[in-house]
């Protein structure tokens, strides 16, 4: 895998603080002003949800040369650098990790975490394009360009695999704190039901770093294919 060297840790801590505060300050307020659910609260909410992608655009159209600038936008949208095996390999993934999760629900008697997936492919099918549709807005739309199209690259040089995917799955994971407080998100339901399962969600989204940084180095650097495996964990897990 070679990384061109341009630009390579400017600016990234100003990404993640931008980043951060900018969806904090967003997800917050409408708890704090006691106006969640209004549509001003909604507003401001999903606002904040796509920090990543538009700091990271802004990040590389200001600091880019323009070589670096096309890499970046073929690697967004290239679907032959993505290819096809990968993709399928990610769909069998996680669909063997759900199945997996549904068995041990079912084995355990308990209640199967998400599962949408199934409930709509097996009693509303003409369901799927809407699933898939806020599969895309929930994640790979307004984060990836971000998390994995600006920052990753440059984790990658400035550390290892481990170092990297360790790094940005964390920042990732706490990147979701206003979900906690937000009533109607997974994260919320999660930390009503248990303090437990509300942490763990953060080591769950470390692992998913770990599966995106993956794919990604073995697609040339692919953004796009590192958009389809968090379209796809958002699927499976219904997780948004």
């Amino acid at each position: 895998m070679k990384i061109i060297n341009y630009d390579t840790n400017k600016k990234l801590v100003l990404f993640f603080t931008l980043t951060l505060l900018w969806t904090w300050f967003c997800g917050f307020m409408p708890v704090i002003l006691g106006i969640v659910g209004t549509p001003l609260g909604t507003f401001l909410f999903y606002f904040g949800g796509g920090a990543p992608t538009v700091v990271g655009l802004t990040m590389v159209f200001i600091t880019y040369p323009i070589e670096a600038r096309k890499d970046y936008f073929k690697r967004c949208f290239s679907i032959k650098r993505m290819g096809i095996k990968w993709p399928l390999r990610t769909v069998l993934f996680f669909m063997l990790i759900a199945l997996i999760g549904l068995l041990i629900s079912r084995i355990m008697g308990m209640t199967s975490p998400g599962m949408n997936w199934i409930k709509i492919i097996l009693q509303t099918p003409y369901m799927i394009p809407v699933l898939l549709f806020f599969s895309i807005i929930s994640g790979p739309l307004n984060e990836e360009f971000g998390w994995r199209g600006y920052a990753l690259d440059k984790l990658l040089i400035r550390f290892n695999f481990f170092g990297a995917s360790l790094i940005l799955g964390f920042i990732w994971a706490i990147w979701h704190l206003a979900w906690y407080f937000t009533p109607g998100q997974a994260q919320y339901e999660m930390l009503q039901s248990s303090v437990l399962e509300a942490l763990l969600f953060i080591p769950a989204v470390i692992l998913l770093s770990f599966v995106v940084t993956f794919v990604y180095i073995n697609t040339q650097r692919s953004i796009l294919a590192g958009s389809f495996v968090h379209l796809t964990s958002n699927f499976f897990a219904a997780n948004y």
